[in-house]
């Protein structure tokens, strides 16, 4: 078989899996699961709807407890002071803790103080309502954790009330009676249920039932969810009072997408079928992209990195023994020649760099580099408001040992030198040879004081010990000048002024480290240059 055949019968039958797993998985598994989630968001909107009702009869009982396990209402109850009516139980009041009545019972259930709110006015068939809608075993007792929710309707009115033993602040006290707190289930209520449940609310009198004329979707034996129309769903909780009676329905209207998302599915369903074609043709496509296209994006890509980088220790990845795979090994092969040009081009570079700035008998710095540090070292002066301690160092007589023992001895006496001098340095200190024979020593954060006592030390480091010239050996001293640079030095300045110390040192014996803060004048520079 060619590979053509192969490639059109491998294309049919990955053409004909892929559609049966399209249908078979939007038939069963999609619309299945839209169903499932649908049914899931029907019951947590009926949650939500319970839990704004809950809320908001939690609310009423926390002010009713506020207010019965108050000292003012215990005395009351006691004192029947009308004070507390007039200042308490105010309008106010009442539409500051949203309620539309409250009323005090004594022991025996007795009514011995009501008050309404606004537009609202109880006779005394309500009051006996109230009165009695709690159960006795609630009403009667000393119990501390008596209160009670619960709903009635007055007057057509659904209210939510809450009782509450009067008791002391503390909560103790032997119980005076029962405060009671009502709360209509009015439309500023079903207004806040609405924004906590997200969704439309209303109330439906009892005998709507959820069924008729709508197709139930999911009930828990209370509560139920039927089928509005093709995108909305009605949920039904009954509000029930003390006794178990369905006073109202409280009905939320919940979007429903399952209609529409089945047709999406489907639409869906079709635009995969009409792409079929497309896809049979890809299948043939991703043969030559498997066998040549991605092997020559990966190659070429793989190039563009190494040329982008400048990373020439990067090798090309790719398998086979094709042509493909016989271009990639030599560019290897030139790679890696390139690679070894550059790591000698750069350690050529490297060798000029170390020599450029370098003396190349000491091994130090040269003036231009030394010079170069100096310029860094009084910048960082500015930025820390630090000092730097400036030392010249001048080997005394060195052309008296060129004279005597050749030029080969003074070099090596140069080299002892700065090892010994190198030696007294702390590992931040600078050294550079700055002349013929004179050395410039860096010391960052030193005052004057510190400046001068590492001079004295490399004096003596110097002078302590015989050179071994070889076959000879001599002992070699220094002359050197201390200065201070501040943030406000300038280097020429600096230098000039431990050039001067120097000198003095050299006029005053050698051997010695002198210091200096003044430039000098002509006439010293010149008794300096003579001495020297």
């Amino acid at each position: 078989m060619t590979i053509r055949k192969k490639i059109l019968l491998f294309s049919a039958l990955a053409l004909g899996a892929f559609l049966a797993a399209v249908y078979f998985a939007s038939r069963f598994a999609l619309l299945n699961g839209f169903a499932r989630l649908e049914n899931d968001h029907a019951r947590q909107s009926i949650r939500h709807l319970q839990n704004g009702l809950q809320n908001e009869q939690a609310s009423l009982e926390i002010v009713a407890r506020d207010y019965a396990q108050w000292d003012r209402t215990y005395d009351y109850m006691e004192s029947r002071n009308p004070e507390y009516v007039r200042t308490e139980l105010t309008d106010a009041a009442f539409n500051i803790i949203h309620i539309h009545f409250f009323a005090l019972l004594d022991r025996s259930g007795k009514v011995i103080l009501q008050k309404s709110g606004e537009k609202w006015s109880l006779g005394a068939g309500d009051l006996v309502a109230i009165a009695t809608a709690r159960p006795s075993s609630k009403r009667s007792g000393n119990s501390r954790d008596s209160g009670q929710n619960g709903v009635v309707e007055l007057n057509g009115r659904v209210v939510l009330l809450a009782y509450q033993e009067i008791l002391t602040s503390r909560g103790n006290g032997v119980s005076r009676g029962t405060l009671v707190m009502g709360r209509e289930l009015d439309q500023k209520l079903i207004l806040a249920i609405s924004r906590s449940a997200g969704l439309p609310v209303w109330l439906e009198p009892p005998d709507q039932s959820p069924g008729r004329n709508l197709q139930a979707a999911w009930s828990d034996g209370t509560n139920s969810v039927a089928l509005e129309g093709e995108s909305t769903m009605l949920g039904y909780v009954p509000i029930k009072d003390m006794s178990g009676a369905t006073l109202r329905l409280l009905v939320a209207r919940i979007p429903s997408d399952l209609h529409s998302e089945g047709k999406k599915v489907m639409r869906y369903l079709l635009l995969l079928l009409m792409l079929a074609g497309v896809v049979h043709c890809g299948v043939l496509l991703l043969v030559l992209e498997e066998n040549l296209l991605s092997r020559l994006a990966t190659l070429n890509r793989r190039i563009k990195q190494i040329t982008v980088s400048g990373d020439l220790s990067l090798r090309l990845e790719l398998s086979g023994e094709d042509e493909l795979g016989g271009l990639a090994g030599a560019v290897n092969a030139m790679l890696a020649a390139m690679q070894k040009a550059k790591s000698e081009l750069l350690q050529a570079q490297e060798s000029l760099r170390f020599h450029a700035e370098h003396d190349s008998l000491t091994g130090i710095l040269n003036r231009r580099a030394i010079r170069d540090v100096l310029r860094r070292e009084l910048a960082r002066c500015r930025r820390e408001s630090n000092t730097l301690g400036v030392i010249v160092a001048d080997v005394d007589h060195f052309k008296k040992i060129n004279d005597h023992y050749g030029h080969g001895a003074g070099d090596a006496a140069l080299v002892a030198v700065v090892q010994r001098i190198s030696a007294t340095l702390r590992p931040y200190d600078v050294i550079g040879r700055y002349g013929g024979e004179e050395f410039l020593i860096l010391a960052p954060g030193c005052d004057l004081q510190l400046t001068q006592k590492l001079a004295e030390r490399i004096r003596a480091a110097v002078c302590d010990e015989v050179i071994d010239l070889g076959n000879d050996s001599t002992t070699v001293t220094v002359s050197l000048g201390a200065t201070l640079g501040t943030a406000e030095s300038d280097p020429e300045f600096l230098v000039t002024m431990a050039d001067a110390a120097m000198y003095q040192a050299k006029r005053n014996g050698r051997n010695r480290a002198e210091t200096n803060l003044e430039l000098p004048n002509q006439e010293q520079l010149e008794a300096s240059t003579a001495t020297h």
